[in-house]
């Protein structure tokens, strides 16, 4: 992601929200075991991989050099979204690349910097590493065993959505004290490209982001779009309103609504009832892990 793309996507979540000096923290050793944790120190290097495993990738940058997108070579290893480290450096965002070792075989990973003209005589910080992918072992991969359903609007949808160019929100309240993914439920709601990216911020209960994630959604695949969180998960606390906003998108996506379902929280659409005489909710689903 480009640091101008960043900003846009930063600015346009936080409209009413405000940036939070706390974010995502590491999970204990027993929740980050299962994932493949590399950093720059890890360029050029050849590791492993279990099918299953979750693989994160953290790079950052000072100045205008920023990392793009992920180039994989083969299908035994997916990207899954990007995260942004949190609260955001001033100096250079940094992220934290998520991917799936998806199938047995070999991958090369290759994170290309960007804007890398504007400083001609730097050292090439492009990152690359070869990820072999084993069979999964007898453990669980990490993937599902973070998959735990935690809160879910299951109400029947009846062709009723909003797009995402202003401020939409859905509350709710966990159970779980990790939360480590959110599903929502998109539909094509305009003519235009393949493809657009979209934003998803978590909250807490003053409106204060906490963590930030994107990722590419395409037109054919949008009803189901999974956010993963990394690093075990966000550390939440259970009963507390937290807040579920939605971003970018280019005007080709549309968050689906109902009026009623999930009893725990409510849709908001620039800090208002998205339904002024009615109680809604978007369709969303979150999981989350102990």
């Amino acid at each position: 992601m480009s640091k101008r793309r960043a900003a846009i996507l930063l600015g346009a979540l936080l409209l009413g929200a405000g940036a939070h000096a706390k974010g995502l923290r590491p999970a204990s050793r027993a929740g980050r075991e299962q994932v493949l944790d590399l950093n720059f120190a890890n360029n050029g290097q050849h590791v492993s991989a279990r099918v299953g495993q979750q693989i994160e990738i953290s790079l950052g940058t000072v100045g205008p050099r920023q990392y793009g997108t992920p180039q994989i070579s083969s299908s035994a290893v997916r990207f899954l979204n990007t995260a942004q480290n949190w609260p955001p450096n001033p100096g250079g965002p940094s992220f934290v690349y998520v991917l799936e070792a998806a199938a047995e075989g070999e991958a090369r990973v290759i994170v290309p910097v960007m804007n890398a003209d504007e400083m001609p005589y730097t050292t090439d910080i492009t990152f690359e590493v070869t990820i072999h992918v084993a069979p999964a072992s007898g453990r669980s991969p990490a993937l599902p065993s973070m998959l735990k359903p935690d809160q879910a609007n299951t109400a029947p949808w009846q062709n009723a959505w909003t797009n995402l160019n202003n401020y939409a929100r859905q509350s709710f309240r966990p159970r779980l004290p990790r939360l480590t993914r959110v599903e929502v439920g998109l539909v094509v709601a305009n003519p235009g490209p393949d493809s657009a990216e979209i934003s998803m911020m978590v909250m807490n209960e003053k409106g204060l982001g906490v963590a930030l994630v994107s990722k590419r959604v395409s037109v054919t695949d949008c009803g189901h779009v999974l956010f993963v969180l990394p690093r075990g998960g966000l550390r939440v606390a259970r009963g507390q309103v937290y807040s579920i906003a939605l971003g970018g998108g280019d005007n080709l996506f549309g968050w689906k609504y109902v009026v009623g379902g999930y009893g725990r929280g409510s849709a908001f659409f620039n800090n208002k009832p998205l339904v002024k005489e009615a109680r809604s909710t978007f369709l969303f689903r979150t999981y989350g892990r102990s």
